[in-house]
């Protein structure tokens, strides 16, 4: 789109949820529009501010301005990356679209940048600026670029800004009631639409929450598995239920492996989270019945919903246990149960070691919650061209900076308000913090955009708004999360309008068997593509790299299934983006 005289022009992804209060402004102030779009209010608040148009905006959003009159390219992308932008530079040309493969269909070149999968295999997902392509680059979230006469420059326009605590102490019924009503206004906010709409709801108290504050209308979709452990179909349906809400629930079949050639070329980039091959299944079942679902990402990190966090501030009371005792619980844990279970006290007694020795290698704990590949792992997998590429790198320190950033902002909050200096080192609001930085961008919100766009569903996530993110990480520790106990505040608000069944019961996340999979149904598969490699050909991986993990997890040593799926995924990433052309549409399902 165009403004009157043609001097600028816009290309936009995404949705502006308070264009219709900017518009009004504009008109106030004298701009004619020909539209009612948020695509022409863009243009005309870039027109009247620039670049400082982006703190208005309350959105997902990338978008592209070209500005003929100066001759120089503006670019920018959401607070907190919901909507991806890539970038290239090639012999005076630059170049930018909403995924990479865009870019190689104009000829930029494709290259694997070991650094990015290095990061992939550490972490599961590929941090901006880099996209796992050497010569392709992410617009970092919260950020903007100018570009003219072959010169780019980007810097950040948002970075999460914390409150200060007022100096009277609310009651955590009040800052329940609160966060309802800041989430209703959020919902509310994202209900505007003109195609038909609807709700993914799980059985947590996010997507539970925010079908409740839309006041139950609409159609809901839930996905669920045959296991028991992971299928949440039935909490969902008590929400449902409750909520008077219409509840479409199926069944993830085993099969759905087929679709992981096609889940990762939608993906671009390396990219090791299972749990994109349901929400790919989740996407295709919805798109019949609604282009845009309200969904519930983003709740774990502004209200502290991970076990991780509750988990790790345990970790002083572990250490004090004497060493003896401790060899002797894990010894008693690999006795009884050689492979870890999913929810035993036997995974968190392995859980709060791991972190133990990571801390005493010199690295925050924190890393062994997220890490996928261990060093030790990655030593017996990693092949010529990858430890060459990579020698001097250690991906650990990407989420070992953010994490030291994370803590000075506390600091220099308690030092501004007067407080006593208090040690934030693995305070949960810290690795709170680190994750919205890291883990949910590069992970959460690339999954949910990627596979909900492969099929033209239009994710919206409330609590993504960044007045609601910043005040809920602006709350008192206590308020957030105890040492037992998780989203202690939401929980506290679900109980209001939740039924008791999912306002209390343990957060499982959108897990996938794979363990059982791959000693299962997923077998011969697998097999198939590791016999075959291509990693090893290009000495990404080392000869008969997945032997050992393979012969561990299939006799019940060890759980491997997530590291399995991303040594799976590797194989096809490279075979579809470096082997040959890259396919210009979805490619065949995986027999």
């Amino acid at each position: 789109m165009s403004n009157e005289d043609g001097s600028l022009t816009i290309v936009f992804n995404g949705e502006i949820y308070n264009y219709r209060e900017l518009r009004s402004e504009l008109l106030g102030r004298g701009h004619v529009f020909k539209s009612q779009s948020d695509t022409e209010v863009l243009l005309h608040l870039f027109e009247e501010r620039g670049e400082e148009m982006l703190p208005r905006l309350r959105g997902m959003f990338a978008f592209a301005i070209w500005d003929a009159r100066a001759r120089r390219l503006f670019m920018a992308r959401d607070a907190l990356g919901v909507k991806p932008l890539y970038f290239a530079e090639r012999a005076g040309m630059l170049a930018f679209a909403s995924e990479a493969k865009a870019l190689f269909a104009l000829g930029i070149e494709r290259e694997i940048d070991a650094v990015a999968l290095d990061e992939a295999l550490t972490y599961r997902y590929v941090s901006a600026p880099r996209s796992g392509f050497k010569d392709v680059e992410k617009l970092p979230p919260g950020h903007c670029a100018w570009a003219k006469d072959g010169t780019l420059e980007y810097k950040r326009w948002w970075r999460a800004a914390l409150q200060t605590p007022p100096q009277t102490q609310t009651a955590f019924g009040e800052l329940a009631g609160e966060s309802l009503e800041r989430l209703g206004a959020a919902v509310k906010r994202r209900m505007i639409s003109d195609v038909p709409l609807g709700f993914w709801l799980s059985g947590g108290i996010d997507s539970g929450l925010v079908l409740a504050s839309a006041g139950g209308v609409g159609q809901a979709f839930c996905a669920g598995f045959a296991q028991p452990e992971y299928d949440e179909r039935e909490l969902a349906g008590y929400s449902a239920a409750h909520l008077k809400s219409k509840l479409e629930c199926f069944e993830v079949p085993v099969d759905v492996f087929k679709f992981l050639p096609a889940v990762v070329w939608h993906a671009d980039e390396p990219f090791f989270d299972s749990s994109a091959l349901p929400v790919y299944a989740l996407a295709q079942r919805t798109k019949p019945h609604a282009s845009v679902v309200l969904g519930g990402d983003g709740g774990d990190e502004a209200f502290a919903g991970y076990e991780r966090y509750a988990g790790l501030q345990q970790l002083a009371r572990y250490k004090k246990i004497p060493r003896l005792l401790r060899a002797a619980a894990l010894a008693l844990a690999r006795r009884t149960r050689p492979a870890a279970s999913r929810g035993g006290w036997d995974r968190m007694l392995r859980w709060l070691e791991k972190c133990r020795l990571m801390e005493t290698s010199g690295h925050h704990p924190y890393i062994a919650a997220m890490e996928l590949f261990s060093v030790e792992q990655r030593a017996v997998i990693d092949g010529d061209m990858l430890r060459e590429a990579t020698e001097g790198c250690d991906a650990r320190e990407q989420l070992e900076n953010e994490l030291l950033r994370a803590r000075k902002v506390f600091e220099a909050r308690d030092a501004l308000s007067g407080k006593n200096a208090r040690d934030w080192r693995n305070a949960i609001g810290v690795l709170q913090l680190a994750d919205v930085e890291t883990y949910l961008p590069g992970d959460l919100l690339h999954k949910a955009d990627r596979m909900s766009m492969a099929h033209g569903v239009e994710v919206r996530s409330p609590f993504l708004d960044i007045d609601l993110m910043q005040w809920a990480l602006s709350l008192p520790e206590a308020a957030r999360a105890s040492k037992t106990r998780t989203k202690a505040l939401l929980r506290e608000a679900a109980r209001r309008v939740l039924p008791p069944q999912v306002a209390n019961a343990r957060k499982r996340g959108f897990g996938v068997p794979l363990d059982d999979w791959f000693r299962g149904p997923l077998q011969k598969t697998a097999l198939d593509v590791f016999e075959a490699s291509v990693c090893v050909a290009e000495k990404i991986f080392r000869p008969r790299y997945w032997e050992t993990l393979w012969r561990e997890h299939c006799s019940g040593q060890a759980q491997h299934g997530e590291r399995l799926y991303a040594l799976l995924a590797t194989e096809l990433w490279v075979r579809t983006f470096f082997s040959a052309d890259a396919p210009l549409k979805t490619p065949a399902e995986m027999m």
